[in-house]
């Protein structure tokens, strides 16, 4: 007979070891992590040039960063299986080795615009496993009580990277030429690839689970017809015939998938997490977090482009002061909610949120270069406050064996919920510039487009804070 392990410790089996090589193995970690994340904006800013150079239109030189975000999205159902049946130092390794083929690809696709853009869903693969990867190894590498510190250093790598890109490939692009950006990706994965040789170290047990097959094909099938017509939505704004067929078809997919995984022994995710009515809040509030994030990294720099004409660097540097304000605040923010708890540091980030976002409603052409970047640093600020801090508190909601389950199920949701606010965002813009166009200036008319999409990311925030009222209180506060 095969001798199974008792259910608890399925897939956590930590490992010993002190301080210091944690910490240097975090750092590691979160070095590929970042790399990873920042890869997803890195690239916008080189469109341009890029069209010109392979004589493609901008519709198809955008599935450069599509085509990033759907298969990042694809990869992360699969996480926990991935997790749970690799030793995790092999797993890091064979991750980070794949996106630096990916950056390799994409530096030798001289004249052919398939090959640059099969390097970046190579490296698409690699990161969307590593963020839910490295989730997973910090809720075994610290016990609950310290997981709050960590994890906020870990939502520090998730709101950093993408924000840092379109200053960083501002910057090198005004040097040098777009395969440059690639090169800089290869060599830093090259060199966290040396370190993680050294550095990093197994903290799970191998656990011999067979992949279903068939929910491999239902999640890329589901949530891939999901994020295409909900970018396609995006980039065109408007709802066509395909775009809606290709959403209901995604949803009865994605409805079937979820069914198979409640009616199997050993599903890819499981989401009997949700039986938890704390983690479907404070997933549902994470999500509101995350789609506040990209939907304003996605508007801000149009606007600032398309209706004042600065260019992408100055649109880069005004974001910057945003990057450093994530860097102070999401290490604070998992210290708070170590002492004050998720309902109270909720309250406090989306409010923050909801007062940073409110003055974007009256940005005009003109408006302050300085008042605009305070208006993102705040509103960073406050999505620093809630993203990690709420994720965290939803999965120490949940059984210790479940937290793999949790945080793919969890990190899918925010996925999607940033791919529907990025096609909302879009579509509010084409339909506020369309509804004004009659008689006005076409900056005005694209004014008038993010002026709408502006209040549409109010409403999340007051969305947020609303919910975060149903966060349950600590008992010494009750």
């Amino acid at each position: 007979m095969e001798k199974t392990e008792p259910e608890a410790d399925a897939t956590i089996m930590p490992t010993t070891t002190r301080d210091g090589n944690r910490n240097r193995m975090m750092a590691v970690l979160l070095a590929g992590a970042f790399l990873a994340l920042m890869a997803e904006t890195f690239l916008n800013n080189a469109l341009p040039t890029i069209m010109e150079e392979f004589r493609v239109s901008q519709s198809t030189a955008q599935w450069l960063s599509t085509a990033y975000l759907l298969v990042v999205g694809l990869m992360i159902p699969i996480s926990a299986w991935i997790f749970s049946n690799f030793r995790s130092r092999t797993t890091y390794m064979v991750m980070m080795a794949t996106f630096l083929v990916g950056s390799l690809v994409c530096i030798f696709s001289t004249g052919h615009f398939a090959i640059l853009l099969a390097g970046r869903i190579i490296q698409a693969v690699a990161a969307g496993s590593l963020m839910p990867f490295i989730q997973n190894v910090v809720l075994l590498l610290f016990p609950p009580e310290r997981r709050g510190l960590a994890l906020g250093i870990v939502g520090l790598v998730v709101a950093l990277g993408p924000t840092v890109g379109p200053t960083l490939s501002g910057f090198i692009l005004q040097h040098w030429s777009w395969r440059m950006l690639f090169i800089l990706l290869a060599v830093g994965s090259a060199l966290i690839l040396l370190a993680a040789f050294f550095c990093v170290y197994t903290v799970n047990e191998r656990q011999n689970t067979g992949l279903d097959v068939l929910s491999v094909a239902l999640s890329c099938l589901g949530f891939g017809f999901l994020l295409y017509a909900l970018s396609a939505i995006g980039d065109t704004g408007r709802v066509s015939m395909l775009n809606l067929s290709l959403l209901i078809l995604g949803l009865v997919i994605v409805g079937l998938f979820c069914h198979r995984q409640l009616i199997m022994d050993h599903p890819l995710v499981d989401l009997h997490v949700f039986a938890s009515g704390t983690f479907n809040l404070t997933t549902l509030l994470s999500t509101l977090s995350n789609i506040s994030m990209v939907g304003v990294e996605l508007v801000l720099p149009l606007y600032l482009q398309n209706t004042r004409g600065s260019s992408a660097l100055v649109s880069g540097l005004v974001m910057l002061p945003g990057a450093i304000v994530m860097g102070i605040f999401n290490p604070i923010s998992g210290a708070l909610y170590d002492r004050i708890g998720v309902r109270n540091i909720s309250l406090l980030g989306f409010t923050v949120l909801t007062l940073g976002t409110l003055p974007m409603a009256w940005f005009s052409v003109d408006a302050s270069l300085v008042v605009i970047a305070a208006c993102y640093a705040m509103r960073m600020a406050g999505i620093s406050l809630v993203m990690m801090t709420t994720f965290t508190e939803g999965i120490n909601a949940l059984p210790r064996g479940m937290t793999a389950h949790g945080n793919a199920a969890a990190s899918t949701v925010r996925q999607i919920g940033g791919s529907l606010g990025t096609a909302a965002a879009m579509m509010i813009v084409t339909l506020g510039s369309a509804h004004h166009t009659s008689g006005v200036d076409k900056a005005l008319a694209l004014g008038q487009g993010y002026h709408w999409a502006f209040l549409s990311l109010i409403v999340v925030a007051l969305v947020g804070l609303c919910s975060s009222f149903a966060l349950k209180r600590r008992r010494a506060e009750a």
